[in-house]
């Protein structure tokens, strides 16, 4: 009895049921799961060969046969998959495994078999073919894994070998990264990720994960785009040269200026000295300004170069347009009206950072082109907002002439240009459709805007409210100059001499050396020292191994550093730094806060 109860049991945990034919007396036995796949009550109806006609279509009965008759000519199981048609009209799915048993001189007395109702299985798997269908053709490698991270569905895949069958085979990523796109995917459903990389960018992919709930399977769809990923950089890297050209051209302007401020001034200064005059501080002034134009301008310089990258990577875009609101003014004409409204949006989007500026830049300098079809004096405004989706949208619009109607459904396409003749090739704007498309991002145009010129509108999938990025922060005690001693590294002993002189005149003891050799010399010194100022690059030594060697001698002496230049890769230089050239009130201001 318990038997049949576990039997009862498991024929419902697994839509199934068991069935007998007896040859001889052509009398057929269905179990209480047979009834039920056949949407029929076991006590009402009484299952015959003649009935089956019912259940069954004409074809699919002349295959059951064939299945049966083939079955017993070989002495093989029964394995067969058809359609039946319940009395409500409800078509069911269903697999028979089964086999035939034989008498002594081998002749079939009865077939025994099991039938399973198998329609949400095979409908999972027509979805789940449907999907790779549509990787066949480019041979992307498409994985169906399990929760227990076993891969199933293997036969939707023929472009997989037994061999390449494994996920880690195709993308170089660690269990760490695995587990992590898995936790992603199942929180959100789905995780795209363009241009991704594990290796430093020697190998480079698409990468695509979908949860399907329902059955408990994790979609892979893996695309290695390292060659496209090298001719996308060359054209970024062209892109960006071009830009570079228009920034050079307006820098190159500007430092002309500041060059020729200063040398005025100061032939001005040597002629009023060698003509006796004592009161000569207002051409000292005009050289002070100079140069701190000089550094404004070599400073939106280095903030366009800084930042070649075109990896994908989590950044604030709102923190990336803050910090090259100047480069913008510097491209743009004075005549020009250009803000920026940020309405208090704080997210972080996956993109190529480098690109994001490049992208904004090209619409910004497109808004001028348009202003300038029809005057120098006009207004550009850049703003961002997240949509009722949950979306970044970064709005440029202008007051400019605008684009008309019959040019906008062509304004991406490659060559075309809305501007006049040897005003633009039209493949500044064709690029920019296609990083925001293929880095999984909208764009979206208005012929007119409030401003009376057009409208453009980048859109990209972001993550709102977020922790910050983490960046190390600066913290510098307060400092009181007076009795300190200071030990000064810098290769260029004027500077070295500079700030020598000036921390003396506030009271300071001060030592400065220029070289490693110096530096370790002073070392080997008995003298003790509160406060170490560096450069960050010198010849012989870097300012990371100076630091190290101060502090191996002085654990708890305060350090500063100088330079007139950060890379990228040193944004984890845990110093204050103080950015070269500086003046005396810089150096109080740094050397105080």
């Amino acid at each position: 009895m318990k038997r049949l109860e576990y039997e009862s049991l498991n024929e419902r945990l697994n839509c199934s049921g068991h069935w007998h034919f007896d040859f001889a007396t052509k009398a057929i036995f269905w179990s209480e799961g047979i009834y039920k796949i056949h949407g029929v009550e076991s006590g009402e109806f009484n299952p015959t060969l003649e009935c089956l006609s019912s259940f069954y279509s004409q074809f699919e009965l002349e295959s059951i046969k064939k299945t049966i008759v083939k079955s017993i000519e070989g002495k093989s199981l029964i394995q067969h998959k058809t359609i039946l048609t319940q009395p409500n009209g409800k078509r069911v799915k269903v697999e028979c495994i089964g086999e035939v048993e034989f008498d002594a001189d081998g002749n079939a007395i009865c077939l025994l078999g099991v039938m399973k109702n198998i329609t949400n299985q095979e409908d999972i798997f027509e979805k789940l073919k449907l999907l790779s269908m549509v990787n066949y053709t480019i041979k992307v490698p498409i994985f169906f894994i399990n929760e227990k991270d076993n891969i199933v569905f293997l036969d939707l895949c023929p472009q997989l070998s037994n061999e390449s069958s494994a996920l880690f085979n195709h993308i170089n990523f660690s269990i760490t990264d695995y587990l992590a796109f898995k936790k992603k995917a199942k929180k959100s459903g789905q995780i795209k990720r363009s241009s991704i990389s594990f290796d430093n960018y020697n190998s480079v992919f698409d990468l695509s994960v979908t949860y399907e709930a329902d059955e408990g399977i994790y979609i892979w769809i893996v695309e290695n785009v390292t060659e496209a990923f090298r001719k996308d950089q060359q054209q970024i890297i062209s892109n960006r040269l071009a830009l570079l050209g228009n920034t050079f051209g307006n820098v190159s302007h500007d430092i002309n200026n500041v060059l020729g401020v200063a040398l005025g001034a100061i032939e001005m200064l040597e002629i009023k000295v060698s003509q006796g005059e004592k009161d000569i501080s207002n051409y000292i002034d005009r050289v002070k300004n100079a140069i701190d134009k000089g550094k404004d301008v070599t400073g939106r310089l280095l903030a366009f170069t800084r930042k070649p990258t075109v990896k994908v990577i989590e950044f604030d875009p709102i923190e990336e347009i803050k910090e090259n609101k100047h480069l913008f003014k510097q491209l743009l004409l004075t005549t020009i009206d250009f803000k920026f409204n940020f309405n208090n949006v704080k997210c972080r989007i996956h993109f190529p950072q480098g690109e994001f500026i490049n992208i904004l830049l090209n619409l910004v300098l497109n808004a001028q082109d348009a202003i300038r079809e029809q005057g120098l004096i006009g207004q550009i405004v850049v703003s961002t907002n997240i949509n009722e989706l949950g979306r970044l949208e970064v709005n440029v619009k202008d007051s400019g002439i605008g684009i008309e109607d019959e040019k906008l459904s062509r304004i991406f396409d490659p060559f075309y240009s809305s501007k006049s003749v040897n005003k633009g090739n039209g493949i500044g704007l064709a690029n920019v459709y296609n990083t925001m498309y293929k880095h999984n991002g909208e764009i979206r145009v208005s012929g007119t805007s409030d401003l009376g010129g057009a409208e453009f509108v980048l859109i990209f999938k972001c993550d709102i409210d977020i922790k910050p990025s983490g960046n190390i922060e600066r913290k510098v005690e307060h400092l009181n100059i007076k009795t300190k001693s200071v030990l000064i590294l810098d290769d260029e002993k004027s500077i070295a001499e500079f700030i020598a002189l000036y921390l003396n005149s506030k009271g300071a003891n001060t030592t400065h050396v220029s070289t490693k050799k110096d530096l370790v010399k002073q070392l080997s010194l008995s003298k003790e020292y509160d406060i170490f100022i560096t450069d960050m690059i010198l010849p012989d030594i870097s300012g990371r191994e100076a630091v190290g060697l101060v502090l191996d001698k002085y654990p708890d002496i305060k350090v500063y550093s100088i330079s007139g230049y950060i890379a990228e890769e040193d944004k984890m230089w845990t110093y204050p730094v103080l950015r070269k050239p500086f003046n005396s009130k810089e150096l109080a201001t740094f050397l105080s806060n």
